[in-house]
């Protein structure tokens, strides 16, 4: 049996099974287009379905269900094949794709054209090849039209993968503030043929590009060895279920990945549980899965760009787990905000609705976190509890009482969890610096930090370190985290002595970036009883919740 002209083969043992079935009328071409296509699709509900990447850079791939799976090699609407319960796939003859690396250099909203048209031309005058992207997306939905997209100009990278090109950006961040995130873009789509093996029985499928997974009777598929912890440094791997359909598809790199095609509401209900406590209060919960399916529909179209999905499932995107990590209160939650945005005022527009775990009583500037414009919904705030001394910002002077103080806020908790992303102490092995991540190894021993800019809140914006063999500067909140050592937040005073053993103390607070909402200041709100919207409204600056589906 062929179907898509060839592309798609059915055999068994004994030779080949099976008659030939109804295809798909939309070509192979077609379909693995659709897969690269920043889009959502939304259903007959009106609910939108995505794509999240769980495992990427796999060379074979185990997928099972309990009563077997479907096999869909034309994908959804086309063939299916019944077939049994546990597979394993691989790939014959991969050809990695051909990629050009792009830096961003600045980012404008669409009503600034012209602005983007000057700024190209004083890029140009580097000696750049500049080029104006749009990414993000347009659609309509609830008689109103979401608009997230920008332009961005970038240059391109002469490099021949992404390391280099990152090392290029840094180049251009330094020397002219460039924003220096590093886009893929396809110039050729990655090729091989997966080959399925029905590990009950002797069925194997082979198909090129893609192949698509639907279980039988279970309302989950298990995908097993799915990486966790990629971006904290807790790596491992686990089994994990999935609603929706599974695909499995050919990489930018020649491996395979495995994609999870599912709608909005069964999305959220496996990730909100992945970024806060089930335990949290209902209306945390609440203002959580606003926030959450915000930041899913924002990042949409702006980032893996030359990948054969939409979103990834860790913390670069959202940390999304599957059914296996669903829980009756948080999916509870999902649904009772189902479609719910929040919306700029004049509801035009949508927020972006960033968050972090813990502002450590005041929240921060966007534009001094990231290389971002000024967004007036994301100004850094103090906590509503918050002492007069310290409701007017952190400064110099006031900066080492406040993380000596711990004052009284929202964002105080009584587990040790909370209290320690609150406020906390680190050491730092001075010998232990060179070689993170913006530090080069022969960097030497750290001597001596230098805090240049800080931000309302207190963070570290833009920081010098001093080694025995050479000095560096690091800019941007995640950025110092990362070269000093994986610091939970870049607001943090250094004692004058070191300790005992040579290392330098740091007396911080705060857990994550600090821009937008709080997660633990959401729970202390709603502890006081105070509504998700009325949590949105203080971390997001007066913005709307909006239905836009759902009803």
């Amino acid at each position: 049996m062929s179907l898509w002209g060839g592309a798609v083969a059915v055999h068994a043992a004994a030779g080949l099974i099976s008659r030939p079935a109804r295809a798909s009328n939309v070509s192979l071409s077609r379909r693995v287009e659709r897969l690269y296509s920043p889009r959502f699709h939304f259903d007959e509900d009106g609910e939108p379905w995505t794509t999240v990447g769980l495992v990427e850079h796999a060379r074979t791939v185990n997928l099972s269900a309990q009563g077997g799976l479907r096999v869909l090699p034309s994908g959804p609407g086309g063939t299916s094949i019944a077939a049994g319960a546990a597979w394993t796939i691989s790939v014959e003859d991969p050809v990695p794709a051909t990629q050009r690396f792009e830096i961003a250099l600045e980012s404008f909203e669409p009503t600034r054209i012209r602005e983007a048209a000057s700024a190209r031309d004083t890029w140009a005058a580097r000696g750049l090849t500049v080029h104006q992207r749009e990414m993000g997306s347009l659609f309509g939905v609830g008689g109103r039209v979401l608009d997230t997209r920008r332009y961005v100009l970038t240059a391109e990278a002469d490099a021949s993968n992404d390391k280099e090109a990152a090392r290029h950006a840094r180049v251009l961040h330094q020397r002219h503030g460039a924003i220096g995130t590093v886009h893929a873009f396809l110039q050729r789509q990655p090729t091989g043929r997966l080959v399925a093996r029905d590990r009950d029985g002797n069925a194997i499928i082979k198909a090129q590009q893609v192949l698509w997974f639907e279980p039988n009777r279970a309302k989950t598929t298990t995908v097993h060895d799915v990486p966790y912890g990629v971006t904290t440094g807790t790596r491992g791997t686990e089994d994990r279920q999935y609603r929706g359909l599974i695909y499995v598809a050919v990489g930018r790199d020649g491996k395979l990945c495995v994609v999870n095609q599912v709608r909005e509401t069964d999305i959220l209900a496996g990730l909100v549980p992945a970024e806060i406590y089930a335990s949290a209060p209902s209306h945390a919960l609440a203002a959580q899965a606003i926030a959450a399916r915000g930041q899913l529909v924002a990042k949409v179209g702006t980032r893996h760009l030359a990948d054969p999905f939409l979103l990834c499932a860790h913390q670069h995107c959202q940390v999304y787990a599957g059914a296996s990590r669903e829980h009756p209160r948080t999916t509870a939650a999902v649904r009772a905000t189902r479609g719910q945005i929040l919306m700029r005022p004049g509801r035009t527009t949508m927020v972006d609705t960033v968050y972090s775990a813990n502002s450590g009583g005041h929240t921060e500037h966007n534009e001094l976190v990231w290389d971002s414009p000024l967004d007036a919904q994301l100004r850094g705030r103090p906590d509503p509890l918050l002492h007069a001394r310290f409701a007017k910002g952190i400064e110099p002077q006031n900066l080492r009482a406040w993380l000596s103080s711990a004052p009284k806020s929202y964002s105080t908790t009584k587990s040790s969890a909370g209290k320690s992303s609150y406020r906390w102490t680190a050491t730092i092995d001075p010998t232990s610096v060179a070689g993170n991540s913006g530090v080069p190894p022969q960097f030497g021993a750290l001597e001596g930090l230098t805090i240049h800019t800080r931000g309302v809140s207190g963070r570290a914006i833009d920081v010098s370190l001093l080694g025995t063999r050479g000095e560096v500067r690091i800019h941007g909140e995640f950025a110092i985290r990362k070269a000093l050592g994986g610091l939970k937040s870049s607001m943090f005073v250094l004692d004058d002595a070191r300790d005992r053993y040579g290392r330098f103390v740091l007396h911080g607070g705060g857990h994550g970036h600090g821009v937008g909402m709080c997660q633990h200041g959401a729970m202390g709100m709603a502890r006081a009883n105070l509504s998700a919207s009325k949590i949105l409204a203080h971390y997001y600056g007066g913005a709307t919740v909006v239905p836009l589906w759902g009803g």
